[in-house]
């Protein structure tokens, strides 16, 4: 074994486990979001809040992504998304809170009022993504260490020759 073989490995090493480290990992949470769509009745959305004519959104106003959940929603509700990329940006996903124009919206599609409510639901908890995402994080200090530790060694050997 040459003699610079020592350093040059834990530097390897180190780097390798720094790149490792930089891994993205996803959200240990599972996020849905939700778009529920049913028919207004007599100027109420769901939960019995009242609207008034002002308080419409026109379909042909909302964004692209917009009109998708209510289309979607309105054929068969309820719609889900998985990624918040996919959701619509006028509309706010609550889990807890439930007021008009905050989760819960009146849209006018096809001259019907319809009642949409919004939300954002976790459901389990993914402990294996967790699990990898805490390793990867202690693998980052550990692959600073290998570096620190190959020129360490390579410095302390041309010093000593």
């Amino acid at each position: 074994m040459r003699s610079d073989s020592l350093p040059s490995a834990l530097v390897a090493v180190g780097i390798g486990l720094l790149v490792l480290s930089a891994v993205p990992v996803g959200n240990a949470a599972d996020t849905d979001y939700v778009h529920r769509v049913e028919p207004a009745e007599n100027g109420t959305l769901a939960y019995g809040i009242e609207y008034d004519e002002s308080a419409v959104l026109p379909h042909e106003d909302l964004s692209e992504r917009g009109q998708r959940a209510v289309t979607r929603g309105v054929a068969d509700s309820p719609y889900v998304v998985e990624n918040a990329s996919a959701t619509a940006p006028e509309f706010r996903y609550t889990s807890d809170h439930v007021a008009l124009n905050e989760g819960l919206y009146a849209v006018r599609y096809e001259g019907v009022v319809y009642s949409m409510r919004t939300e954002r639901r976790s459901e389990g908890f993914n402990v294996a993504t967790l699990a990898l995402g805490l390793a990867l994080s202690a693998v980052r200090p550990l692959g600073l260490l290998f570096v620190a530790a190959g020129l360490a060694v390579a410095g302390w050997r041309w010093y000593r020759d």
